[in-house]
C-alpha cells in the first residue's frame, strides 16, 4: 500500500476550502504559490512526488490559516500546518531506526526534510518522549 494512502487527502482538503490547485510555471524557481485573493494555489509543474505534497501542503496551510503575503512568521506556521497533515508520530516511528539521517526519513516518508522538521516543531515535550522511546523499543 503507497504512503500516501496513511496521510491527509490534500485535494479533499483543497475542495473543502473552496482552493483551486493547478499547475503553471513560477518566477524565481518557486515551487508553489498561494493567492488569498483568489483563493488559488499555484504548483510548478515536473515537482518529484515529495515536492509536490509537501509544498502543496504548505500552500494549503497559508489558505487555511488565511495568510495573506509571506511573513517569516507566516511560513513557519504553513511549514507546521503542512507537517501535521502529513505527519503522525506513529508513522514517523513506524519509518525511523535509530540510525535514520533526517534525508533519509524524509525520503522514506515521501516528504521534503523540512516538513519532518516543521513536524518536530510542533511536538509538545510528551509526545516527543513518547515517540523517542517507541524509537528506542523497536532497536530490542
Amino acid at each position: 500500500m503507497p504512503l500516501a494512502t496513511f496521510q491527509t487527502n490534500l485535494d479533499e482538503i483543497a475542495a473543502e476550502a473552496g482552493v483551486t490547485v493547478r499547475s503553471a510555471a513560477l518566477p524565481h524557481g518557486r515551487w508553489g504559490f498561494y493567492d488569498h485573493r483568489h483563493r488559488l494555489i499555484t504548483l510548478a509543474p515536473d515537482l518529484a512526488p515529495a515536492q509536490y505534497r509537501s509544498t502543496l501542503a504548505h500552500e494549503l496551510g497559508h489558505a487555511i490559516l488565511g495568510h495573506v503575503g509571506t511573513r517569516p512568521k507566516q511560513e513557519r506556521q504553513a511549514d507546521r500546518w503542512a507537517a501535521r497533515q502529513l505527519l503522525t508520530v506513529d508513522l514517523v516511528v513506524e519509518h525511523t531506526t535509530m540510525q535514520v539521517e533526517v534525508t533519509e526519513l524524509a525520503h522514506r516518508l515521501d516528504i521534503m526534510p523540512w516538513v519532518l522538521e516543521a513536524f518536530a516543531d510542533t511536538l509538545t515535550a510528551c509526545e516527543l518522549r513518547s515517540m523517542l522511546d517507541a524509537i528506542r523499543a523497536k532497536q530490542f
